[in-house]
């Protein structure tokens, strides 16, 4: 089904009644991995801001991702406010990401510059969300609070993880760069997939495609980051 999503489907457990059990499910997945990326970063033996960075987009994603599978299972009870601690951890993860990136920028110049766009980035796109959520009917299309998230997910994973990820392998920085813009290309999908309804089933509709294309994503960040902290890259100098 596409432009237009299943029914949600409906379980009683411990009397209550709960509904999207995939979409926790998968939540449950992704945000586990995610914690545990976080985890083993959080290990890595350096002060560079390159690993600190990361390790908090791993952890604050993934919190945010088991918080969003209770928010949609628990959807009966808890309501649209049941999502926006899981909408929320969105930007302020996607801001470690972009700041992670730009942490390895060469020209201190063009560091700084693009460090302050992430910054305010960061608060336009709070701003608007708040906005959303206090002057949006969200009780019919729930989706239209996740909108300025989602976009801001889009563009800032897009422009740092993908093309500078893509400049700093260019650069002959180093070859294992590509692990991140080809993180980014297997994302990119889930957007399309969220924002045009594309369900291929009702037990495995647009939510649960999307976390699987992001999980996929966030493995080949750490791939990346393992690689690069094993061939002792960023581990004193800073660039």
């Amino acid at each position: 089904m596409i432009g237009a999503d299943f029914e949600k489907i409906h379980f009683v457990l411990f009397g209550l009644d709960l509904v999207e059990p995939m979409a926790l499910i998968t939540d449950l997945i992704m945000g586990s991995i995610s914690v545990y990326f976080g985890i083993k970063v959080g290990k890595i033996k350096s002060e560079h801001p390159f690993y600190q960075y990361w390790k908090w987009f791993f952890l604050i994603f993934g919190i945010g991702s088991i918080i969003g599978g209770f928010g949609h299972v628990m959807y009966n009870y808890w309501g649209v406010p049941g999502k926006f601690l899981s909408w929320l951890s969105g930007p302020v993860s996607v801001y470690c990401l972009e700041q992670g990136m730009i942490s390895l920028y060469p020209d201190r110049k063009i560091f700084g510059r693009l460090k302050l766009a992430s910054f305010w980035k960061f608060v336009a796109v709070i701003t608007a969300w708040i906005l959303v959520l206090v002057f949006v009917d969200l009780s019919e299309k729930p989706s239209r609070g996740f909108l300025p998230i989602a976009i801001n997910t889009i563009v800032g994973v897009s422009l740092t993880a993908g093309i500078l990820g893509m400049i700093y392998f260019r650069k002959g920085l180093s070859p294992l760069y590509k692990y991140f813009y080809l993180g980014v290309l297997i994302m990119l999908p889930s957007a399309f997939v969220f924002l045009l309804k594309i369900n291929l089933h009702q037990w495995f509709d647009k939510n649960d495609l999307s976390h699987i294309l992001l999980t996929l994503g966030i493995i080949y960040f750490y791939i990346g980051i393992k690689k690069l902290d094993k061939a002792g890259f960023h581990k004193d100098n800073y660039l």
